[in-house]
């Protein structure tokens, strides 16, 4: 097969790489207002699913048909979260300043409920993403799914930590995040969530393979 074709590995890397280059610098494009992060995201999750799913390409249109679709949804959701973390970490810092019993529970009572806000905020963007609810039904979703495939939630949050972790200590990944860091952790990341919601879907592994051009034996 020529090194060149069209379904040759080495094409279909380039297109891959291709792919994660344009959704990250889509997102950061569409996320400049900040207050747009929510429908970024929403959207960088759609086109990376959905290019997992079915090997479709088109992550341009899909990353622009989701924006629109979820912009309001998502972009309450996202301020939503900008407003109770602003909270939490004024709350945090009061905490820590007050050396008596009530900063004391302070920091415990904010401890407590860090835990399902970040499980939250894992979760609520690829669940807008897929699932077509009100918000506060997908924010319910989100935190079952959440506690319900807790080692799956462990390992998105090893997957963080890991890109965090090599951001810090490693240049040349810091390199790679500045040319494709959004599109690479989306992508990464695409892969549990696709896992996560085929069991909420029974008949979609099928379509999918039908819609990529595969079949059962």
């Amino acid at each position: 097969m020529n090194l060149f074709s069209y379904d040759s590995l080495f094409s279909r890397f380039l297109y891959f790489v291709a792919d994660i280059v344009t959704l990250h610098f889509l997102w950061l494009v569409y996320s400049l207002p900040i207050v747009t992060i929510g429908a970024s995201t929403t959207a960088l999750y759609y086109s990376c699913m959905k290019r997992i799913r079915t090997g479709e390409g088109y992550v341009g249109q899909n990353f622009r048909r989701s924006f629109r679709e979820n912009f309001r949804q998502s972009t309450l959701i996202w301020l939503v979260l900008l407003v109770v973390g602003f909270v939490f970490i004024c709350d945090l810092r009061i905490g820590m300043a007050l050396d008596s019993f009530a900063g004391t529970f302070m920091l415990v009572s904010c401890s407590v409920f860090l835990i399902p806000l970040l499980l939250l905020f894992l979760y609520i963007f690829p669940v807008q993403a897929k699932f077509e609810n009100p918000v506060f039904e997908n924010v319910k979703n989100a935190l079952i799914m959440s506690i319900r495939h807790f080692p799956c939630s462990l390992l998105l949050i090893a997957i963080y930590g890991t890109f965090a972790l090599l951001l810090f200590s490693f240049p040349p990944f810091a390199g790679l995040l500045i040319c494709c860091g959004a599109g690479l952790t989306g992508y990464v990341t695409s892969n549990i969530f696709v896992y996560i919601f085929r069991k909420y879907i029974p008949d979609e592994l099928e379509n999918d393979l039908e819609a990529s051009g595969e079949h059962f034996e």
